[in-house]
């Protein structure tokens, strides 16, 4: 496709990203890294993967932006995986065909991008993985032992799971981690190499004019509040056994908004513990901040997490929330200071975190306060979209095609981007 006059000089980014099911913490990231590019100048080719949601960026940024069904992961985040050679060559055929600059792939299920990676590679073109979820446990598979028993053996499977990981890395100028929890188990489990690794936090974008927070009077009972996927390594299950023990001495009610695959689950387990009138279940909205202001208090006791929009969502709006202590959570609430944490797949704990709040309404306005000024602080969109964009300038600088390179570090000279300090 012939690029219009205009675009001509424009650094030019492909967006390597999948969208198999509603939207969630990835989906944010994604429509966050595609506007701040394309507001930056740059050109954006996004190979996609599942649904399109990036429909509203099409009408605002117009020919600067490509979108290019590829389906290269089907709905459960495979037919990428493997290396297999026919594969690579597409995926190298493509990436000789778009010519980017250098390409980002928005990485979940630990490597779900594998063959197209390596076909970028050898294009030529420079890869950033990013990784938004904890790595996955390494498979528990005894190794054979030989001689009789006498010598244990090499461990092999694993050995060959580590390698195909570790090569996506091997392959990339820059991995990106959501959280220095992500980071640490990248590097630990699959020896990513240190030297590539940088930490850029989520953003939160707060919306112009967020609902009031003061709205209910105080003898109405406090509202604790969910919002996303449904799933079992959320730990919906747990803040339902926490309700239904401390429901006992507080007037308390329960606001669900989200859909998943154990919603059924749980709504059968809130019947068994008697809470059905206690809960108000709500569908999935593209507008949260309105179900967010109902709550009094947000709670996330995740099994396993790198780290949530919801929490920074509701921080964002001076809400007190508590979390798990699991992932990258404990960093988002700033080890504690602008949110409790309590460990994981405990009932108890959290009943008797929930009841601390509850009890103490002072505490929960000082915890939302401070929850508001870190979220604000730390995870400015702003702040945040410099980062991506200055290390996605050192990338393609470094990269560039001899071509390429004059006109487009005058390109980059030309923007008005203030340089910031990517954290580590």
């Amino acid at each position: 496709m012939s690029l219009p006059p205009a675009c001509e000089r424009a650094p030019h980014l492909a967006l390597v990203t999948a969208h198999p099911g509603p939207l969630g913490g990835m989906e944010t990231f994604a429509r966050f890294l595609l506007e701040t590019m394309l507001t930056a100048g740059w050109r954006v080719t996004v190979a996609l993967c599942g649904r399109n949601i990036f429909t509203a960026a099409a009408d605002r940024f117009g020919e600067r932006l490509t979108i290019e069904p590829v389906d290269w992961l089907d709905g459960t985040c495979k037919g990428d995986r493997e290396y297999f050679p026919r594969r690579i060559l597409d995926r190298q055929r493509w990436f000789h065909r778009c010519r980017p600059d250098a390409a980002v792939f928005v990485q979940s299920f630990n490597t779900p991008f594998r063959a197209s990676i390596t076909g970028a590679a050898l294009a030529g073109v420079p890869v950033v993985i990013t990784h938004r979820t904890m790595p996955y446990p390494l498979p528990q598979v005894a190794s054979r032992r030989h001689l009789w028993g006498l010598l244990p053996g090499l461990g092999l499977h694993r050995r060959r799971t580590v390698f195909k990981t570790w090569l996506t890395s091997a392959l990339a100028a820059r991995v990106v981690y959501n959280s220095a929890q992500v980071r640490a188990g990248y590097e630990r489990q699959y020896h990513y190499p240190q030297s590539k690794g940088v930490v850029i936090p989520n953003a939160v974008i707060v919306p112009d004019k967020p609902e009031p927070a003061g709205r209910r009077a105080g003898l109405e009972p406090i509202i604790i509040g969910y919002v996303g996927r449904l799933h079992v390594s959320k730990g919906v299950d747990v803040l339902l056994q926490a309700t239904a023990l401390l429901r006992r001495q507080h007037a308390v009610r329960l606001l669900i908004c989200g859909e998943g695959p154990h919603r059924d689950d749980l709504v059968a387990l809130a019947g068994q513990l008697g809470l059905g009138a206690l809960i108000e279940w709500v569908d999935p909205v593209e507008d949260v901040w309105p179900v967010y202001d109902r709550c009094d208090i947000i709670a996330l006791p995740s099994r396993r997490e790198s780290s949530s929009n919801m929490i920074l969502e509701a921080m964002s709006l001076g809400k007190p929330v508590v979390v798990s202590r699991v992932g990258g959570l404990p960093e988002l609430v700033a080890q504690g200071r602008a949110g409790v944490i309590v460990e994981p797949d405990n009932a108890a704990a959290l009943a008797e975190a929930l009841v601390a709040l509850i009890g103490n309404r002072q505490e929960r306005a000082a915890l939302g306060a401070r929850a508001q000024e870190t979220a604000r602080r730390l995870h400015d969109p702003a702040t945040i979209g410099r980062a991506w964009r200055e290390l996605l300038e050192q990338v393609v600088l470094k990269g560039i095609r001899p071509r390429r390179l004059a006109e487009v570090a005058a390109m980059l000279r030309s923007s008005d981007s203030a340089p910031v300090e990517v954290v580590h």
